[in-house]
């Protein structure tokens, strides 16, 4: 698929090794397709990196179409846990517009059937902190099946 027009300039990503996350920021507002395309990316990068967490930083997102939340909810979400993310931590403008969004987000993703532990915050400083403390307090099941496939304890030849 191909980038929608100025869709690299909406957002950019990191590894956070230190954490065992990804850091993903929105540094624009995004139409419907370039909040698809956006999130995919990311996805593709998740995929390819085997972290348990993920930060995204959504404060220069000020509104988020319902379509696009009911697709983040369905449809990506459940892509998401099943490559290997455990907690997402979204970063979101401190007001009252963003916290009611985050927690009716928040609620969706409870009430869904596969989806990581979701922390909504208004600070950068607390999401990279609740990454943190889940990645030393939890070792993944699916790490562990990671891990020890790697072994190769058995050979089937």
């Amino acid at each position: 698929m191909p980038s929608p027009h100025g869709t690299s300039r909406l957002y950019s990503m990191e590894v956070d090794a230190e954490i065992n996350a990804v850091r993903f920021r929105w540094t624009g507002q995004p139409t419907g397709e370039e909040f698809r395309y956006g999130a995919n990316q990311l996805l593709e990068f998740v995929r390819s990196r085997a972290v348990a967490g993920l930060i995204v930083d959504a404060r220069n997102v000020t509104a988020h179409q319902r379509s696009s939340i009911e697709w983040l909810v369905r449809e990506w979400m459940p892509e998401v846990a099943a490559a290997g993310v455990e907690y997402v931590a979204v970063v979101h403008e401190d007001d009252l517009i963003a916290r009611t969004e985050m927690e009716a987000l928040n609620e969706r993703f409870r009430q869904a059937e596969t989806a990581p532990l979701f922390f909504p915050t208004d600070a950068p400083a607390d999401a990279r902190k609740w990454i943190a403390e889940r990645d030393r307090s939890t070792t993944s099941l699916y790490h562990i099946g990671q891990y020890l496939s790697s072994l190769q304890l058995f050979s089937f030849s």
